[in-house]
């Protein structure tokens, strides 16, 4: 789709009813009896810049602990890595000293547990999740609640990783869109600027008259099927009724109040995995995110950004010692020397600006909802941001002390503070990493946070918690 004008782009998309499901239209912002509440998860690949690793390789570690705030727990004051979110200060809430208890380590056990608090399972020789992630059960629940035509949006930036994070059920890991383009499609195909309301009506009644066409079709035939010809048909159907419902949500709804994001730079955009393409998709997919859910086009997204070195971005260590990836520049960790040293201080610049630059992905969504409010207040107000890695430091496999951060808000959440939950100190010095112990874990934090969300469960995941409930002082009484 490089070099279409954007004009010409929406006006190809608008009726591709059946073969691209993206004929729901945007929700207008009125009143509701009870707000619409949304979650966003920003998923990292490869931990942070941090010192937290075993024991056995604490000796050989950095000492830079950039992804922990200082201050005080109620007057964080952000370090490095979340410069991009000063102006947000308010509306973060840092949580150290949480593991993932479900799987203590591994790359794709890691990480397809992250999200579900499940030990992984494995189908067909495929390290999987073994249960629903926290943000496909939200939106689950959200949509039941509060209809709209995307339950959910999952977006990524192209790159290597070990294993998704996200999962609508055990070994069924979501589909995400790494095009923007494409998930602009989607999301905002209906949008046609040379098409007049009453065009743009009559367009919606062609595309439900094929749909239901192609409905009573595929249901004649299913008498005369197999059984395993019967499973592949019900799951088409089941789609197909999904665009159904999309397209039932138009027909109730007065004209769109939200307008279709600007997408600055689109044009620009050549192949997703060209070099150096993140630089635009990381912005665009943020705009995206922002729109889609001050729209009402959907109340859950999620953005996975792999382990990846960022040309554009300063690369001051593998200028001069190449490395293959991101990950291979994490593991380097272990063997730095001398942390005043020129190779160690590159090194670190380098982390600093990689992690930075994807934390800021969570900055970009926040500045995209600002503008926003509804009859209920702020939309940041109502939308909680979760970002979250598989590990805590980069150079080791470690699931302890997981580098959490929650942004935006939602009623009964105390924001502007850093809680640590657990013993041993915060982890600056060795005697107090030694002494290391968490009993929370991503279990409670999930549990945590669905009870912000309204709902009343005591445990999220599986039964390999240390504590059930959720964590403790983190939701108001």
């Amino acid at each position: 789709m490089s070099g279409l004008t954007r004009r010409a782009f929406l006006r190809g998309s608008a009726g591709l009813a059946v073969a691209l499901p993206t004929l729901a239209s945007l929700r207008p912002a009125r009143a509701q009896a009870t707000p619409q509440r949304r979650l966003v998860v920003v998923w990292e690949t490869g931990g942070t810049l941090n010192h937290r690793t075993t024991e056995a390789h604490y000796d050989r570690m950095h000492p830079w602990d950039d992804w922990r705030p200082g201050g005080t727990p109620q007057a964080p004051v952000l370090g490095p890595l979340h410069q991009g979110l000063v102006h947000h200060r308010d509306r973060l809430l840092f949580l150290s000293g949480l593991d993932n208890q479900a799987e203590p380590q591994g790359h794709e056990r890691a990480d397809v547990s992250s999200l579900t608090a499940r030990r992984a399972v494995e189908r067909a020789g495929v390290v999987t999740g073994g249960g629903p992630s926290i943000d496909q059960v939200l939106a689950e629940r959200l949509n039941a609640a509060h209809p709209v035509p995307f339950p959910r949006v999952d977006l990524a930036l192209p790159g290597p990783h070990f294993g998704e994070p996200c999962y609508r059920a055990a070994g069924e890991p979501v589909q995400r869109e790494a095009d923007p383009r494409r998930a602009f499609a989607r999301l905002f195909g209906h949008l046609d600027p040379d098409r007049s309301a009453e065009a743009l009506a009559a367009l919606r009644a062609d595309q439900r008259s094929v749909l239901d066409g192609a409905l009573g079709g595929l249901r004649a035939l299913t008498p005369n099927l197999a059984p395993e010809d019967r499973r592949i048909l019900d799951a088409h159907l089941t789609h197909l009724r999904a665009i159904e419902r999309r397209l039932a949500l138009l027909d109730g709804l007065e004209a769109a109040a939200c307008a279709a994001p600007g997408l600055a730079g689109v044009d620009a955009l050549g192949p997703v995995d060209a070099p150096g393409a993140r630089a635009l998709l990381g912005p665009l997919h943020a705009e995206l995110a922002a729109h889609a859910l001050a729209c009402g086009l959907t109340h859950v997204v999620t953005l996975h950004a792999p382990d990846t070195i960022e040309p554009f971005l300063p690369t001051p260590f593998s200028d001069r010692f190449p490395q293959p990836d991101a990950h291979a520049l994490g593991h380097v960790a272990r063997e730095l020397g001398d942390p005043q040293g020129e190779r160690a201080q590159a090194w670190r610049a380098e982390m600093q600006a990689n992690r930075a630059w994807k934390i800021g992905l969570v900055a970009g969504i926040m500045d995209g909802l600002a503008p926003f409010a509804d009859a209920h207040g702020a939309l940041l107000d109502q939308t909680l941001i979760l970002h979250l890695s598989e590990f805590s430091n980069a150079a080791d496999h470690t699931t302890r002390d997981l580098p959490v951060m929650l942004a935006g808000g939602l009623p009964g959440l105390a924001m502007g503070r850093h809680l640590t939950f657990s013993d041993g100190g915060r982890g600056d010095t060795l005697e107090g990493h030694v002494d290391y112990k968490a009993d929370w874990s991503t279990h409670n934090l999930f549990a945590t946070m669905l009870q912000a969300f309204g709902f009343e469960d005591e445990h999220f995941g599986d039964d390999q918690a240390r504590m059930r409930g959720a964590l403790p002082g983190v939701l108001s009484a």
